[in-house]
């Protein structure tokens, strides 16, 4: 989805991209105090935040991180701990003006960083706004790794803060022990299960109403106490230890083999005990989106927010596959720090080595630009996306324009060469050229730099030791999607069945190491349909917005299995439709069709 017309502050959010960029466009776009509770769990000092196993045709790859998402990294750790806080310290601030006055933040770590969180937050919520230190058993006692020198390390920290002195709070419980139900309740005259307590603290209007419900009971000295039935308790006061949740083991049917996963249990506590049905809560690291399907199962509106685009996939199968209210899938806010630039004096101009590493001469007026004219071919125009962020189809479509006319003569071939595509790319690209008044005489020619070509740069010395490193280099097409002319068949009373089929998926680029990019090969052949994590189509495409109604999804860990490449739709009115595609693959690059039908 993804249009001007959807009001967005009333829809559940999904959103790819750096979180400090989407919180400002959420302030912008009216949210702030709008947010009642927020939960993050960033992550922490670990090179494989990024990476994720996926198993295809039954060979295990690892998806290496991308060059944005390898950047996310390295900004955040080149100076240690301290990067890390100072990463955290302005999205903490967002956080704070993004919540309601009666909104709560929980923040989840381990014994690495609680210590400086608890400053970092305490500068920005107020140490008076602080509620509790939440310690996490994640693994039973027997399940926790001995050590030879100190204890073993098996709980994490969460760290409760509130915005203000008011908050959303209903009190968060555990069932009774079963010993202690069997020893302090027993059953009255129809066998419902009671205890009795004094009632030394109700006042006597208290004591009064209790005696109109029949719940005060005499005892043999004339003493009056008061019933408590079991099936009206709420249990167990949780204190800040909680013991009772443990982590999510191999053998879970939740398991989506994501890295970080977090029990869903253990986010159905927090968001019970903060938030009310209605409310809005938030996940800013989503992970793979356990807050966001607990906070749908449990009626509350929902944002999520990842960088990570295989864990946006992974959030994405979970809702959908768990029957989630319709979301808003975007990418809100470029990736925007600072510009990758090589140390030293030699090489410090990014988009000109790139126009190098293509063969394209560059432009002395424009350093994203320059010119390549293949071997008996005209000349074409280039044009190296910035290392931050990802290409837009908006922008493409500008320099497709510029490029008809530059230089007097124009070019008829626009290459692109991107670090990444923003995650609608294709089908906003038709959308913006369908929508033109004059056709395009441009041909687009899509491109991603590899992400290998980082290691490549760091190790050339100085610009001459560029041509050595061209013939290594490939700069791949964007995968290639391949649809079938869709089959009408005639269902009577005016209605119409349509079959449509996905014919070839082609995926130029391999994102994992070289090693296992032979074998994978191999294992998909004669079987493209392995690489498909995600397709789903609408049979009413209206050419601005994508709206979901069918979709076939691989799935993750024990759930996934190929999937199908052939769709029918429901009986449809007859006439003129467009039919919409959309497919992710399994390591996060999208394509997508549109076919018309008569």
């Amino acid at each position: 989805m993804g249009s001007d017309e959807i009001n967005k502050s009333r829809m559940n959010r999904l959103i790819w991209g750096d979180n400090l960029l989407a919180m400002q466009a959420l302030l912008a776009q009216g949210y702030a105090g709008k947010i009642d509770l927020i939960y993050i769990d960033p992550p922490f000092a670990s090179s494989a935040d990024y990476s994720y196993q996926v198993t295809v045709e039954g060979k295990q790859v690892e998806k290496e991180a991308s060059i944005i998402e390898c950047l996310a990294y390295t900004d955040t750790w080149e100076a240690g701990i301290d990067s890390y806080l100072d990463m955290l310290y302005p999205r903490l601030q967002l956080m704070k003006r993004l919540l309601s006055e009666q909104g709560s933040i929980y923040v989840h770590c381990d014994w690495r960083i609680d210590s400086f969180l608890r400053i970092l937050l305490d500068e920005v919520f107020g140490n008076s706004n602080y509620r509790n230190l939440i310690k996490w058993r994640r693994q039973p006692v027997r399940g926790a790794k001995a050590t030879a020198d100190q204890y073993a390390r098996n709980s994490d920290s969460i760290i409760f803060y509130t915005k203000g002195d008011k908050w959303r709070w209903n009190g968060a419980y555990k069932p009774y022990d079963e010993n202690f139900v069997k020893t302090k309740f027993r059953k009255d005259s129809k066998g419902r299960l009671f205890r009795d307590c004094d009632l030394g603290d109700y006042s006597q209007e208290s004591i009064r109403k209790f005696e109109q419900q029949g719940k005060i009971y005499v005892t043999s000295s004339g003493k009056q106490r008061l019933i408590r039935y079991l099936d009206e308790e709420k249990g167990e006061a949780l204190g800040d230890i909680w013991t009772d949740i443990s982590e999510v083991n191999s053998m879970a049917d939740e398991r989506n083999y994501f890295p970080t996963q977090k029990p869903e249990a253990l986010l159905k506590r927090i968001i019970q005990a903060s938030s009310n049905e209605g409310d809005l809560v938030a996940d800013l690291f989503c992970g793979s989106g356990t807050t966001m399907a607990v906070a749908d199962k449990l009626n509350r509106r929902w944002i999520g927010c990842n960088l990570d685009k295989v864990g946006i996939q992974v959030s994405r199968n979970r809702l959908v596959n768990q029957g989630a209210k319709p979301f808003l899938l975007e990418n809100i806010g470029n990736y925007q720090r600072h510009m990758i630039y090589l140390s030293g004096s030699k090489i410090n101009e990014m988009q000109r080595i790139i126009l190098k590493l293509y063969g394209a001469a560059p432009r002395s007026d424009r350093p994203d630009l320059g010119s390549h004219t293949p071997d008996g071919q005209e000349s074409e125009l280039v044009y190296v996306g910035y290392p931050d962020r990802p290409v837009t189809a908006k922008k493409v479509i500008e320099l497709a324009q510029e490029a008809e006319i530059i230089d007097g003569t124009g070019y008829k071939t626009l290459v692109v060469l991107a670090w990444d595509y923003d995650y609608n790319f294709n089908t906003e690209l038709e959308n913006r050229k369908a929508a033109l008044r004059t056709p395009l005489k441009v041909n687009i020619k899509p491109l991603t730099i590899p992400p290998e070509i980082y290691n490549y740069l760091k190790k050339a010395k100085n610009e001459d030791e560029l041509d050595s490193l061209r013939d290594k280099i490939t700069f791949h097409e964007k995968p290639y999607l391949k649809v079938s002319k869709p089959e009408v068949s005639n269902a009577g009373d005016d209605k119409v069945v349509i079959t449509l089929k996905i014919d070839r998926y082609v995926l130029m680029n391999y994102p994992i190491p070289e090693t296992q990019q032979v074998e994978l090969r191999k294992a998909i052949k004669d079987n493209f349909a392995a690489l498909i994590d995600y397709w789903a189509i609408d049979w009413d495409y209206d050419g601005k917005t994508f709206y979901s109604r069918w979709q076939a999804i691989r799935g993750n860990g024990k759930q996934a299995s190929t999937v199908v490449t052939m769709a029918a739709s429901p009986e449809l009115p007859a006439g003129k439709r467009a039919i919409a595609v959309r497919l992710v693959d399994v390591f996060g690059n999208d394509a997508s069709a549109t076919v018309d039908v008569k």
